[in-house]
């Protein structure tokens, strides 16, 4: 069975042109993209320590809606690596 990330790691491959798996490399373009990495609700609540004022997400993350209004409400600073 694939799992969530195995499925992303297989499209993200095919999407990317000159990443090895994908299709031949179009002219003119540079290296692999970035991968992109969600951070979803429960995943934040994972990252934040109980007290802490600010919590820790990788650079290229997509933080979502819900987190966004959570980190609001709760007056906790994003910082990115």
């Amino acid at each position: 069975m694939l799992t969530k990330g195995a499925i992303e790691d297989l499209v993200m491959s095919h999407l990317s042109r000159n990443c090895p798996g994908g299709a031949a490399p179009a002219p003119g373009r540079g290296a692999c993209p970035a991968k992109k990495v969600f951070v979803s609700d429960w995943e934040l609540k994972r990252l934040y320590k109980p007290g802490a004022r600010s919590v820790t997400v990788p650079a290229n993350a997509i933080i979502s809606p819900l987190s966004l209004d959570w980190l609001e409400y709760n007056g906790v600073e994003v910082l990115r690596n």
